[in-house]
């Protein structure tokens, strides 16, 4: 990762609003000291997602921190797959049943995805085609399971998934496709 491209993002965020004045100088200043490419990467860890047209500018849920796409396993279980675009703001919320977010065939509105989990009693499942990440270094435990399978960094112009919350009495888990779900994609 090129360091003058890196505060180059971090200045049009800032110009965006969606970085502060003090956070941008204190991101700049880790992106000069960065001896490594991970520690360069880790500058843009959490940086809200940009804006965006198409689906944001027609209203649609998941592109607002104040808006997320909302998936709940209430009495049954919730499930996004196949084609579809993962917007930048999601909350997963598994009271009683599970909540699986497949990406396989997805397509990302972002690089850097907000996923919020809240407490439940069910697991969360997170689905991630190669080179797609999962942070989960703001997840709490509670009495359940974090499962992480995937890269915590993304590959080249790969999005990372930024978890956050807690587990409650459930599990988290993210992983690669299956033998099986990659035989069925091709």
């Amino acid at each position: 990762m090129d360091r003058q491209r890196v505060i180059a993002q971090l200045r049009r965020a800032a110009e965006e609003g969606r970085l502060g004045p003090h956070e941008l100088d204190q991101r700049v200043a880790a992106a000069r000291l960065a001896r490594s490419a991970s520690e360069l990467s880790a500058v843009l860890v959490n940086l809200r997602p940009e804006p965006l047209a198409g689906a944001a500018a027609l209203g649609a849920a998941g592109y607002r921190p104040d808006d997320p796409l909302v998936l709940t396993g209430g009495f049954s279980r919730e499930r996004r797959d196949g084609v579809w675009v993962v917007p930048p703001f999601i909350r997963a919320h598994a009271v009683g049943a599970s909540v699986r977010v497949d990406c396989l065939q997805a397509t990302a509105a972002a690089k850097v995805i907000d996923l919020a989990v809240q407490p439940g009693l069910s697991p969360v499942l997170l689905v991630l085609p190669d080179g797609w990440a999962v942070n989960t270094d703001r997840l709490g435990k509670g009495i359940g399971a974090v499962v992480v399978k995937v890269p915590r960094e993304p590959a080249p112009g790969c999005p990372v998934f930024i978890a956050h919350g807690n587990v409650g009495a459930g599990r988290f888990k993210a992983r690669p496709a299956t033998r099986l779900e990659r035989r069925r994609q091709g």
